[in-house]
Formats: structure tokens, sequence, C-alpha cells
């Protein structure tokens, strides 16, 4: 599950702006969560790139905690890019990845 999709069942959303988060073209989204996504995206691809003005949106959308908290999930969920960047990750094969089991809310399933 994305973080994105996530966040929007937590909060009870209207799937269509769910669905409108999972576009290129983001426009029609509140701007608070347009704000989230650009946050976002910004923490996962570039974070010394966020613009001035990128943070003044978040922070007019978002409480300090909330910025904490949105961006500690956002490096949550991007944990392993660590690892790939370092080469230390293991090789996930089709094999392991059909063990692997996730709940319809999102929590993965351990082997028994």
């Amino acid at each position: 599950m994305s973080i994105r999709l996530a966040v929007a069942r937590h909060d009870d959303d209207d799937r269509t702006e769910v669905e409108r988060a999972f576009t290129a073209d983001d426009a029609a989204l509140a701007p608070g969560h347009r704000s989230a996504v650009e946050l976002a995206d910004a923490l996962m691809s570039m974070p010394g790139e966020l613009s001035d003005e990128a943070v003044a949106r978040a922070r007019a959308a978002f409480t300090d905690a909330q910025l904490v908290e949105l961006s500690l999930k956002v490096m949550k969920f991007n944990v392993q890019k660590v690892m790939v960047a370092l080469g230390t990750d293991e090789p996930l094969t089709a094999d392991a990845l059909a063990r692997r089991a996730w709940n319809a809310d999102g929590t993965y399933v351990a082997a028994d």
C-alpha cells in the first residue's frame, strides 16, 4: 500500500480524491493534499531541492507536528532506498515475493 493510499484511508477521504493523488495532474486535489504530495515526492527524490515556496505551502496546510509525522512516515516507507543505494539489499525473487502477504488494511502478515 502506498503512503498516499494509507493516509487517505486513515482520513476517510473520498475515493475520487485518492485516485487523483495517483495521477500526474494533481491540480484537482485539495490544497492540503497537493502540498502533502509535493512534500512526499520531494522527500523521496531530492529533499535538498525542496523550495522555500513548497515549505511555505506545507506550513500553511499543516501544523509542525503534522509535518514531522508526514515526513517520518515518508521516510519510513522509503527506508529501503538506503539499502539499495549502498547495495546491501537482498534481491527479491518472484518466489520470495509470492510468500509475502498483506491484509486489506496494508499490514504485513508474517509467514507461518
